[in-house]
């Protein structure tokens, strides 16, 4: 029995050290990042004040610059505040003073518990910017090997969009490229897999039209 007791304790250690804290603080009238990609069991710290309340909403008041808070969220902070990752998802927040005169909201994509260090094994950085994109989206990552690279876009179903870069041979180092979004594509939630064989990240972008 004391030997269970230590197998538990050592899982848990190992699942504690693996968790990431990420930090969202306010600059001028924006959130700084905009989005924050963590996994489940990750924390975010996230800056407000009482001229920033920071409100978590629902995506469809989000998308509106709309103040009105989500049932079952934070609610309003006005002081800096920690939110655990307990789930996969997209949460979303506004700055009730200034989302409607100044754009000023972010979002926070929480992937699976893991996925990271499944990305690990061939990148060591991966980001999307704009997120939310409107016509155009720029994926850079770093690759820790040469890697052969597929990029595609892929809606919430699963479906193949498009894809964007089709076994190009990459050196080790650090890439960007810019894409054009399909024009017929409408607003909401896409994915964006950076691939490698069968090893592969994926972050969500937000198309806003």
């Amino acid at each position: 029995m004391k030997k269970i007791y230590l197998i538990l304790f050592a899982c848990i250690t190992i699942f504690a050290s693996k968790a990431a804290t990420y930090s969202v603080n306010i600059v001028g009238f924006a959130y700084s990042p905009s989005v924050t990609t963590c996994a489940v069991g990750d924390q975010v710290i996230i800056q407000a004040a009482s001229i920033h309340p920071t409100a978590q909403v629902s995506q469809t008041t989000w998308m509106a610059n709309g103040t009105a808070t989500l049932a079952g969220g934070w609610g309003s902070n006005f002081t800096t505040f920690t939110f655990s990752a307990a789930s996969t998802g997209t949460v979303y927040f506004v700055c009730q003073n200034h989302v409607a005169t100044s754009n000023m909201k972010g979002m926070i994509v929480i992937n699976p518990t893991g996925v990271h260090d499944a990305a690990a094994n061939f990148l060591n950085s991966y980001n999307l910017f704009p997120n939310p994109a409107t016509s155009n989206v720029k994926v850079s990552f770093g690759l820790n090997e040469a890697s052969t690279v597929n990029i595609k876009l892929f809606n919430v179903a699963g479906q193949e969009v498009k894809t964007f870069v089709s076994d190009l041979n990459l050196a080790t180092g650090n890439y960007e490229y810019s894409f054009d979004l399909p024009s017929s594509i409408s607003s909401g939630n896409y994915f964006i897999e950076v691939s490698s064989g069968s090893r592969k990240s994926t972050k969500k972008l937000l198309v806003t039209k």
